[in-house]
């Protein structure tokens, strides 16, 4: 059983205003998106100056949520919408991750140019360049050596969200000091006590590169979890794939790149995979987005989803990017010991404080081109 403390805070001065008692709980996360967060409260709780809980306490944007599991702060995010039950008179809150809120900030109105710059400086510049923001904090940014080129054109309003997760995502390049193919990276912003139980910041990070790192954790049938269900999906197979870039106003030719996976194409009637690029103007970047996807989309993802047994798991422990075994014990598919990757995670508190934590998973296959 963990010990679940939930705080709200003013996201302009970060100072906590009130820790809120909850009769239900549950909140997630999602590679490179925000997760979210939903949690039921009784009307009328005490703020920590004794006044009642208010509506303008509860102001959407303003409103900071923040999780703590035993000592650890495992969630944040902001609060944007809230129901009244006049029933059993509750509140039911529902927020998003940090991440939401900028899918509401965007390139701006002059577009942007960027050339020759560091991935993650790129974040770094836009996030610092967001006045009256939410604060987040760049200190966690590290640079992974892969330079872009990006262009965002004149009343484009690119949302800012988009942009992190397109680089988080890009793996069109060569480090220059290993020489390898990759590029990408995993990113999380996550809150942190800038004094513990007072006032609550966040702060953006990434790993050094977008290849799933180990959790050290085997997920096995019976043992450990429940595997209830087990996916298989093939809209997202591609035999050919199409990419066209944008030009960058001066050019008299719009970037395009294409190629085909000739083993798919012997085994199945052909299907297609158009990627529109409207930040990518460099044919070279448009065919590793190619090559990406004709490996995405050469088999069927099998999405085992996993329910971990209460209490085993901090979910700091089981985080998107992070690679899992998996044995479902079907016996059907026969995944026996096999190399899976989180790309979702949703815990599920009890009202003891038990938690559990169901888990979305895909191949781990799937990532390998950026390890080439």
């Amino acid at each position: 059983m963990a010990n679940y403390r939930i705080f709200l805070y003013n996201t302009k001065t970060q100072a906590v205003f009130a820790e809120i008692p909850f009769s239900a709980l549950t909140y997630s996360y999602v590679m490179d998106d925000a997760g979210s967060v939903t949690v039921e409260i009784p009307i009328g709780v005490p703020k920590v100056d004794g006044s009642p809980l208010a509506p303008d306490d509860l102001f959407p944007v303003g409103t900071g949520i923040a999780i703590q599991r035993d000592e650890e702060l495992v969630w944040g995010g902001l609060l944007w919408t809230y129901r009244l039950n006049l029933t059993t008179r509750t509140i039911a809150i529902s927020g998003q991750g940090y991440l939401s809120y900028y899918r509401y900030r965007h390139t701006g109105v002059n577009g942007v140019v960027y050339k020759q710059i560091e991935q993650t400086e790129m974040i770094r510049r836009f996030i610092t360049s967001a006045a009256n923001a939410i604060g987040t904090n760049t200190d966690g940014l590290t640079p992974t050596n892969m330079v872009r080129d990006r262009t965002w054109n004149k009343y484009e309003f690119k949302p800012l969200t988009e942009v992190i997760q397109d680089l988080a995502d890009d793996v069109t390049g060569i480090n220059p000091s290993t020489g390898l193919r990759g590029g990408g990276f995993f990113i999380y912003v996550d809150p942190y006590w800038v004094t513990e139980g007072a006032a609550v910041g966040n702060r953006i990070y990434n790993t050094p590169d977008r290849h799933p790192y180990d959790s050290g954790i085997e997920l096995q049938q019976g043992v450990n979890c429940e595997f209830a269900d087990i996916a298989v999906d093939g809209t997202a197979l591609a035999a050919a794939v199409f990419a066209v870039g944008a030009t960058d106003g001066t050019a008299t030719l719009t970037p395009y790149a294409s190629d085909t996976n000739p083993e798919l194409i012997a085994r199945i009637p052909q299907v297609n995979d158009i990627l529109n690029e409207t930040s990518i103007k460099q044919q070279s970047a448009l065919q590793y987005k190619v090559r990406s996807a004709l490996t995405y989309g050469k088999e069927p993802i099998i999405l085992p989803t996993a329910d971990t047994y209460p209490g085993l798991y901090s979910p700091l422990e089981l985080r998107p990017g992070m690679r899992v075994g998996v044995t479902t014990d079907d016996g059907f598919l026969g995944l026996v010991a096999e190399d899976y990757v989180i790309t979702e995670a949703s815990v599920t508190v009890a009202s003891d404080g038990s938690d559990r934590i169901a888990l979305t998973l895909v191949q781990a296959s799937l990532f390998r081109e950026t390890e080439d």
